[in-house]
C-alpha cells in the first residue's frame, strides 16, 4: 500500500514536471517573448502575494462562487429528484431543462445584468443559472436509477415517506449527489470568472480582463495560476476530505 502511494506521488510529480517543461518550450517558441516562462510568473506571484490586492480579489471571487454554488445546488437537487420520481413533473418541466442546457451561458449573464443591473445579486444569479441545468439533468438521471423494488419493499414493511427518503432513497443518491456537487463546483468557478469579466469591477475575473486589456499576458497567467491553485487546494483538501468522510465505508482500492 505504501509502495503504491509513493508510486502515485512520483507519477503525479512527473506529470507536473512534464507540464512545466511544455510551458518552457512554448515560452521559447515566439521570436518575441510574449509568453512568459513559469519562473517569471512565479516571481510576479510572490511579489503580489505580499500585498493585499490579490487576496481581496480572491475573497470576493470565492464568496461569489460559494453563493452561486449554494443557489444552484438548492435548485438542482430537489428539481432533479422530482423529475426522476414524478412522471408528471417530467412531462411538465423536462423540456425546460433541455432548453436551459441548449441556451448559451452568455445569454443568462446578459439577461441577469440587463434585468437586475450590474450588482452582486445579478452576478451570483447569472453564474448559478448557467450551471443549474447541467446539475439538474445529472441528478435527474441519478434519481431514475434508484431501485424501485427497494422502495416497494420499504412500503410493504410499513416505512413512512420520511423513513423511505432517509433510509432508502438518499443512500442511493449520496454518491451521485457528491459527484454532481464536485462537477458543479468546477463549472461554477469558471462561470463566476466569466461573470466578473463581463460585468464586475473586482474579483479574479476582472483582474484577468484588466491585464488582458493591457496585453500583459504575464499578469493574466499569474492570476490564472494563482486561482487554479486555490481551487485545486479546495478540491483536494476540503471536498476530498468530505467525500472520504461520507464514503469511508467504500473500499479505497478497487480490483479490476
Amino acid at each position: 500500500m505504501t509502495g503504491m502511494f509513493k508510486s502515485d506521488v512520483w507519477v503525479k510529480a512527473a506529470s507536473i514536471g512534464l507540464l512545466l517543461l511544455l510551458w518552457y518550450a512554448a515560452a521559447l517558441l515566439p521570436a518575441k517573448p510574449i509568453f512568459p516562462p513559469p519562473h517569471v510568473i512565479l516571481g510576479y506571484l510572490i511579489q503580489d502575494l505580499q500585498g493585499r490586492v490579490v487576496w481581496e480579489h480572491l475573497v470576493i471571487t470565492l464568496t461569489r462562487i460559494f453563493l452561486s454554488f449554494a443557489l444552484a445546488m438548492a435548485v438542482a437537487v430537489p428539481f432533479g429528484i422530482a423529475l426522476g420520481f414524478s412522471s408528471l413533473v417530467q412531462r411538465l418541466f423536462g423540456s425546460w431543462v433541455t432548453i436551459g442546457l441548449m441556451t448559451p451561458s452568455l445569454v443568462f449573464i446578459i439577461l441577469a445584468y440587463t434585468s437586475m443591473g450590474l450588482n452582486e445579486a445579478a452576478a451570483v444569479i447569472a453564474a448559478a443559472l448557467s450551471v443549474v441545468w447541467v446539475l439538474t439533468i445529472n441528478i435527474w438521471e441519478s434519481a431514475k436509477a434508484v431501485d424501485p423494488k427497494l422502495m416497494q419493499m420499504s412500503r410493504v414493511f410499513g416505512l413512512g415517506t420520511y423513513q423511505i427518503v432517509r433510509r432508502v432513497t438518499l443512500p442511493q443518491l449520496a454518491a451521485p449527489l457528491m459527484a454532481s456537487g464536485r462537477f458543479g463546483l468546477g463549472l461554477i468557478w469558471k462561470m463566476v470568472l466569466f461573470v466578473e469579466l463581463l460585468g464586475r469591477s473586482n474579483g479574479i475575473g476582472y483582474q484577468i480582463e484588466y491585464y488582458y486589456q493591457l496585453f500583459d499576458l504575464g499578469r493574466v497567467l499569474e492570476y490564472t495560476v494563482f486561482f487554479v491553485s486555490i481551487m485545486l487546494l479546495i478540491e483536494k483538501v476540503i471536498v476530498g476530505s468530505l467525500e472520504r468522510r461520507l464514503f469511508r465505508w467504500r473500499p479505497s482500492v478497487r480490483i479490476a
